[in-house]
C-alpha cells in the first residue's frame, strides 16, 4: 500500500502510533478477528513525501477497508496517488539458497539427545551459579536458553554503537561462567542475543533492518561472542535474533541478515550449530515463507504464544479473555487447534529435514487453565521430536511456574503448582532418556 501525503499543523498525538493515520482494516479467519496495519504515525508539517507499508493478510480474510485521516490529532492530512497491489510473499522475502535446497546435519547434531529446559533469569546474579542452574538441572532440564538483555522491549534503545558493543564484551564474563557451570551440570546453553543494536521502532520493528550501521554493529557483537566462546563443550547453539520483526519493504531483509551473522560465525566456531528464528517474532505463521540457509547444522526456532490474546492475558493492558480450552475472542481453542498454529513449523520441519526448536512457550500464571495449557504444547512438541526451553526460570513472576495463580501474591508458592508438575513431567522426559541409552 502506497501514497504520497502531506501535513500541514498536524498536532502531536497522545500515543506514538496516531496521527497521521494510513491504514488497512480486515477480518480475519473464523472468528472474524479485526486486523490492523498502518505505517508509524507522523505529526507536524511536511512537503508532500512517499509512504510505502506491507500488511500480511492471513489465510481466510473476509470484509476489509482502507481507512485515512488522523487520529488524536488536529490540523490538515492530504493524500494522492494511492495505489493497493498484491505479492506474494515468495516476492517479498526471497530465499537465500537455490531452490530444492535442504537441511542438511552432521551426525554429531543429527544424533545428539533431545534437549528440553527453559529460558535464563534476564540478569546475571551469584546465585545463577550457586542455585538457579542446579535446581533446575534438579528439575530435569539438560537445556538453558541464556539470554543476553538490557531495556527489553524498550523503544529507541541500543542506539549508540560503541556502548553497545561494550555491553557485549562486559557480558562474555558471565556467559563464560554460565558454560562452566552447565558443563559441569551436563546441560547445554543456547547463547541468546535477546536485543540488537539499535532496538526497536515502535511498531516493534528492528532498527538494524534499515540502517546498515546496526546491521554491522550486529555482525560485530557476533564476532566478538563466537571468539569468546567457540569450542566451550557445553555450547548448544549460536541463536542468532531473538525475535525478528521486519515489515516487508525494508532494505536489510531479516533471513539474509541472519545469513551474513551466520558466515561470521561460521569462519570462527565451523562446528556450533547456528540458530535462525522466523519473522514477526518468531512466530508459527511466519514458517509458512521460511527457508533454510545453505549451511550445515542450521536449527530453526519457533515463539509458541498462541493464542496471544489468551497467554498475554493481563500483561500491561492487555484484557482478560478466559479459559483454556474454550472459546477465547469467539474462537474455540483446545490441543487441535494449537497443532493448527504450529502447523506451518510442521510442514516446513518435513519439507527441508529441518530440526526445530521452541525457544520460547508459555502463558501467563493467571491465565486460567495454564497447566492444560503447557501440557498440550509439550505434549505436541514431543510427537513432533522438537526441543524446547521454557519461558521463563526466575525471570518474572509472571511467567513463573514456582508462583500462583494469584496475580496479586508476589511470592513462590509453598508446594509445587499444577503447572510446575507439568513442566517438571516433560523435564524428566531426558533423565528417562538417558537412562534408556
Amino acid at each position: 500500500m502506497s501514497c504520497k501525503m502531506k501535513l500541514d499543523d498536524v498536532t502531536k498525538p497522545k500515543h506514538r502510533w496516531n496521527g497521521s493515520k494510513f491504514m488497512l482494516v480486515w477480518r480475519q479467519g473464523p472468528d472474524g478477528t479485526m486486523q490492523y496495519r498502518h505505517p508509524e504515525g507522523r505529526f507536524g508539517t511536511t512537503d508532500w513525501f512517499d509512504v510505502v507499508h506491507h500488511a500480511v493478510v492471513g489465510p481466510n480474510p473476509t470484509s476489509g477497508s482502507l481507512q485515512l485521516g488522523l487520529e488524536e490529532s488536529k490540523g490538515t492530512i492530504r493524500f494522492r496517488d494511492l495505489k493497493l497491489e498484491l505479492l506474494e510473499l515468495t516476492e517479498v522475502y526471497p530465499a537465500v539458497a537455490p531452490a530444492g535446497t535442504r537441511a542438511v546435519y552432521t551426525d554429531r547434531v543429527s544424533r545428539a539427545p533431545r534437549r528440553r529446559g527453559a529460558m535464563s533469569p534476564s540478569r546475571f546474579r551469584t546465585t545463577v551459579i550457586s542455585k538457579d542452574l542446579p535446581d533446575l538441572r534438579s528439575w530435569g532440564a539438560n537445556l538453558i536458553r541464556w539470554q543476553l538483555v538490557r531495556n527489553w522491549n524498550k523503544v529507541g534503545d541500543n542506539r549508540n554503537v560503541e556502548e553497545y558493543l561494550a555491553w557485549i564484551d562486559g557480558r562474555i564474563p558471565e556467559v563464560q561462567q554460565v558454560l562452566d557451570k552447565a558443563q559441569q551440570l551436563g546441560m547445554k546453553v543456547v547463547l541468546d542475543l535477546h536485543v540488537a543494536p539499535g532496538g526497536r521502532r515502535a511498531n516493534g520493528e528492528m532498527e538494524m533492518f534499515y540502517n546498515r550501521k546496526y546491521a554491522d554493529a550486529f555482525l560485530e557483537a557476533w564476532r566478538r561472542l563466537a571468539q569468546a566462546v567457540k569450542g566451550h563443550p557445553a555450547l548448544y547453539g549460536y541463536d542468532l535474533i531473538n525475535e525478528p520483526k521486519h515489515h516487508p519493504g525494508a532494505p536489510i531483509d531479516y533471513l539474509a541478515l541472519q545469513y551474513e551473522a551466520a558466515k561470521v560465525v561460521r569462519a570462527i566456531d565451523p562446528e556450533t550449530p547456528l540458530i535462525v528464528e522466523a519473522n514477526d517474532m518468531a512466530s508459527p505463521r511466519e514458517f509458512s515463507y521460511l527457508h533454510v540457509l545453505p549451511l550445515k547444522d542450521v536449527i530453526y526456532q519457533v515463539h509458541m504464544y498462541s493464542p496471544g490474546s489468551y497467554t498475554h492475558q493481563g500483561v500491561r493492558k492487555n484484557p482478560l479473555t478466559g479459559r483454556y480450552p474454550g472459546k477465547i475472542n469467539n474462537a474455540e481453542w483446545n490441543k487441535e487447534s494449537l497443532r493448527e498454529a504450529l502447523r506451518p513449523v510442521r510442514e516446513f520441519q518435513l519439507k527441508y529435514g529441518a530440526k526445530i526448536y521452541v525457544g520460547e512457550f508459555s502463558a501467563i500464571r493467571w491465565a486460567p487453565g495454564g497447566a492444560q495449557y503447557l501440557e498440550d504444547c509439550l505434549s505436541l512438541f514431543e510427537e513432533y521430536g522438537w526441543d524446547w526451553s521454557y519461558h521463563a526460570f526466575r525471570e518474572w513472576s509472571g511467567w513463573s511456574v514456582e508462583h500462583t495463580s494469584d496475580r496479586n501474591n508476589p511470592d513462590p508458592s509453598p508446594v509445587d503448582t499444577d503447572r510446575k508438575k507439568v513442566l517438571i513431567k516433560y523435564l524428566k522426559l531426558n533423565d528417562e532418556n538417558s537412562l534408556k541409552k
